[in-house]
């Protein structure tokens, strides 16, 4: 096999990715959640991924709870809601998912030298604008790649994994997410199932019941 042949097998194999960077394909992410800049946390948020499905639980101190599954292959997601003595699965199509995250759409970035250590890897800051013309500063790690591309819904075509960032739940509340835990390792295929005790309803049918 000559120098040539060689050289093509591995552009098929890596592409334009970097020898140093692995895909983030299986594991799970722990961040500390802050509200409104307090300087203990007032939750806990799991990311959890295999493959093209992932799980994202959002756990406060005021008792609030919510789990997001999302199917990458098939687009859709399930929202876990608990209302009142109730549980429902709450099901989104890829439509719905799509116009959820049209908002992120057309995100513009700009990288910094400023650097520092989150969850045991290093992360490098940057400014994310959107198209409504708001911007925040994240924190991400570019040694890890996002397992496909719709992994982060806040920064389409982000060539990494973001450990630091803020949301603006709404024009009063800003929550903060700090990555504490990232660990590569094997997932049971049975945290992605809804319990068994989960009504699952569409959105039509959730809004009736309310």
């Amino acid at each position: 096999m000559n120098k040539l042949t060689i050289f093509l097998l591995l552009s098929l194999l890596f592409g334009n990715r970097s020898y140093g960077q692995k895909i983030f394909s299986e594991g799970v992410i722990k961040y500390e959640v802050f509200v409104n800049g307090s300087e203990k946390p007032d939750g806990m948020y799991i990311v959890t991924v295999k493959n093209n499905l992932s799980r994202r639980e959002l756990v406060m101190n005021n008792g609030f709870n919510n789990i997001l599954i999302s199917n990458q292959k098939t687009g859709t997601s399930i929202s876990l809601n608990v209302d009142a003595e109730n549980k429902y699965a709450l099901t989104m199509t890829p439509a719905e998912v799509a116009e959820k995250n049209k908002r992120f759409e057309k995100t513009v970035f700009t990288f910094s030298e400023q650097k520092k250590k989150l969850a045991g890897y290093a992360s490098s800051a940057a400014t994310v604008r959107y198209l409504n013309g708001e911007e925040a500063t994240f924190y991400f790690t570019g040694d890890l790649l996002p397992p496909h591309e719709c992994f982060n819904t806040m920064f389409p075509g982000l060539q990494g994994v973001p450990l630091e960032y803020e949301v603006k739940s709404n024009a009063a509340t800003t929550i903060r997410f700090v990555a504490t835990a990232l660990e590569t390792k094997s997932v049971d295929l049975k945290v992605f199932d809804i319990p068994k005790d989960y009504k699952i309803v569409s959105k039509e049918e959730l809004e009736k019941i309310k």
